[in-house]
């Protein structure tokens, strides 16, 4: 086992669990998604864009659980700038495919807890002792 994990408080490791979780999330709905946005797009942008951007957030995660506190930041900024744009396509989704939708608002709740854990007293304290090391 990583000495990082090892020593990784519970609500961070309960964070970074969650963001997989979220992440899991994310490739399932797009796989439902995918028949609905190549109606608007080509398979093959659609597919590179699904990719590209679980690719990142596969990133941020894995840096996260690393004890990586820039990504931990990044992180939130980008959920924060995210959010907004995400709310038409989530009620779009939940008119065209309900179970997607539904999906979708879980995977918001999933992050926002996630991201709670991450700036908590325990969560904080890990950040700040590995960015020492």
């Amino acid at each position: 086992m990583d000495q990082n994990q090892s020593t990784r408080p519970y609500k961070a490791n309960t964070s970074v669990k969650l963001l997989y979780i979220s992440l899991g999330i994310g490739v399932l709905r797009s796989i439902m998604e995918s028949s609905t946005q190549a109606e608007v797009a080509s398979p093959a942008f659609v597919m590179f864009i699904a990719f590209f951007v679980l690719g990142i957030m596969w990133f941020f995660i894995f840096m996260i659980g690393k004890g990586r506190n820039w990504a931990r930041i990044t992180f939130l900024v980008l959920f924060i700038i995210g959010t907004p744009f995400s709310v038409l396509p989530l009620m779009q989704s939940l008119a065209a495919n309900p179970i997607s939708g539904l999906l979708g608002i879980v995977q918001i709740i999933i992050q926002i807890v996630a991201i709670v854990f991450l700036f908590q007293k325990p969560s904080s304290d890990w950040f700040r002792e590995m960015k020492a090391n």
